[in-house]
């Protein structure tokens, strides 16, 4: 996280904490992130003590912290996760967005939970479109198959497409989001392991969540656009 985001995130933290806890809460609740105080039941300014009880704390504790308390995190830690979450509100989406949160929690201090919570967001997702349009999810449910079904129903199918360039990169969003659930099944905690487990870690973790927010945002803002509304 860069320091002037970090700086930011603190500073906004400290200020929603201010408006809504009393010292003790604040306390009470920063401990519970594993955050160690001296016990205060009063200080001159609530906003200063909690900058300065979150002036050493890991960018991911942070990061955590503020997204329990619903504030936008760095655009630069996720691309274009703000916008997504903001894409995600509503009932329709509630199961996706329960799940983005949480991967975005999850990259940097559990990386193999983030990626298999990417392969979950990208098929609540899904689903959530193949609902809106009454539409029967595949027989196997997998990621590959419900993304498919997506993009045939909003004509994004590579093959439909007499563009070469336009169908390389639907191919390739495709492609992606197979490579997403493989690695849930293959590397994520969500399944067992046997002795030889390849480890993967952060940089692997913020690269699935990354593409599982690009391909999130492109057929969200591609409902919208064609399919809302009645449009």
């Amino acid at each position: 996280m860069r320091k002037i985001d970090r700086f930011n995130l603190i500073d906004q933290i400290g200020r929603r904490l201010q408006s809504t806890m009393t010292t003790t809460d604040i306390n009470v609740y920063l401990g519970g992130f594993g955050i160690a105080n001296d016990g205060a039941a009063m200080v001159h300014s609530k906003w200063v003590y909690v900058k300065e009880l979150l002036s050493n704390v890991d960018d991911s504790i942070v990061t955590q912290i503020a997204l329990d308390l619903g504030l936008d995190i760095p655009s630069s830690e996720i691309t274009g996760a703000i916008h997504l979450r903001s894409l995600l509100d509503g009932s329709a989406y509630a199961h996706a967005k329960r799940d983005f949160d949480k991967a975005l929690r999850d990259v940097d201090v559990r990386p193999e939970s983030a990626i298999g919570l990417a392969s979950t967001t990208l098929e609540s997702i899904c689903k959530a479109i193949l609902d809106s349009f009454d539409e029967a999810y595949p027989k196997d449910e997998s990621l590959q198959s419900l993304q498919k079904a997506v993009f045939r129903k909003m004509q994004l199918s590579p093959e439909n497409h007499a563009d070469s360039d336009i169908k390389r990169i639907l191919g390739g969003l495709v492609n992606v989001g197979a490579g997403i659930a493989t690695l849930r099944t293959k590397y994520s905690d969500f399944h067992g392991k046997g002795h030889h487990q390849y480890r993967l870690g952060r940089r692997h973790a913020r690269l699935a969540v990354n593409a599982l927010t690009t391909i999130g945002l492109f057929l969200l803002e591609t409902y919208q656009e064609r399919f809302a509304d009645g449009d």
